[in-house]
């Protein structure tokens, strides 16, 4: 049965009309925003008051995000009434595994192509760099922005929109969300548009948020974490390398750091097309709901 059609059935007049409001998208997106939202905030505030060490704030941030996918199954199984399959949690673990590497190995494409132009390098290895906190923020950013984004307003706008619509809406969003982001360029907010149709093909390839979330966890974790790079224009502690950018904006990211680099937006729209093409392979391309209602 699907979702559309699976929102409260019968009952009076003024039942019936909630129905309809429960069934319109925008509805669903906002609801399901503040059912996960919700939680995670107000643990988010506690845990950063009072928690004045650092790596138990990082883990009640976390703890949060959790409880608000909690939060958000309980909408989904009780007002949507359907099941939580973007949640589903059979090989979880290895499909979050397998996104965390991918994300930073494409992290570490990009860096070595930059280096081989002559943008980059590597200056001394950084024994002290901070690694649990930075994994710990990114883990919790990852988990957050894709449940928004991609479990909650893409899964929504394709089964409207379709596919490639949402693929279209849920990077041009996501770009939005960076364009207060310090150092921003061009080619920056290119880069992060690009990123969150990656993200989005990535959640359309498996329906799941397991991937796309480890995917942008990764992603970020090698930046700051192993390069000590900037991520999308925030600058944060010392990971495990310092390294150094010298060139040209366009090549190197510059301030903003390589998400601002052209090298790194041909990467990202090549494993963009590489997802979109294995989730048309596997048949997990969703058409708008005006063709489908002719077929």
């Amino acid at each position: 049965m699907s979702t559309a059609t699976s929102i409260y059935q019968g009952g009076s007049a003024a039942t019936r009309l909630a129905q309809r409001t429960l069934r319109f998208p925008l509805v669903r997106i906002i609801l399901a925003m503040v059912f996960f939202m919700v939680p995670f905030l107000l643990i988010q505030a506690g845990a950063t008051h009072f928690f004045e060490v650092k790596l138990y704030s990082r883990l009640g941030q976390l703890f949060g995000a959790l409880m608000g996918c909690l939060s958000y199954a309980f909408y989904v199984t009780r007002i949507e009434r359907r099941a939580v399959s973007e949640l589903g949690l059979k090989g979880a673990l290895g499909e979050y595994g397998a996104g965390f590497v991918l994300g930073g190995l494409m992290v570490c494409v990009s860096v070595a192509s930059i280096a081989a132009l002559g943008g980059m390098r590597a200056l001394s290895l950084a024994p002290g760099g901070i690694i649990v906190l930075p994994l710990l923020m990114h883990i919790t950013v990852g988990l957050i922005e894709e449940m928004m984004l991609r479990g909650i307003f893409f899964r929504v706008v394709q089964e409207s929109l379709g596919s490639w619509l949402a693929l279209l809406a849920s990077g041009l969003v996501f770009g939005a969300m960076h364009l207060v982001n310090d150092n921003l360029s061009v080619l920056g907010i290119a880069n992060i548009a690009a990123a969150g149709a990656f993200f989005a093909a990535a959640f359309l390839l498996t329906g799941r948020l397991w991937l796309c979330a480890a995917l942008h966890a990764g992603w970020n974790f090698v930046q700051d974490g192993v390069f000590s790079l900037a991520v999308s224009g925030h600058k944060v502690k010392e990971g495990l390398l310092t390294t150094e950018l010298s060139g040209p904006d366009w090549l190197t990211g510059g301030a903003f750091g390589i998400e601002g680099s052209a090298v790194d937006l041909v990467w990202v729209l090549l494993a963009t097309a590489a997802m979109v093409m294995l989730a048309r392979r596997r048949g997990r391309i969703v058409q708008p709901a005006w063709r489908r209602g002719r077929g």
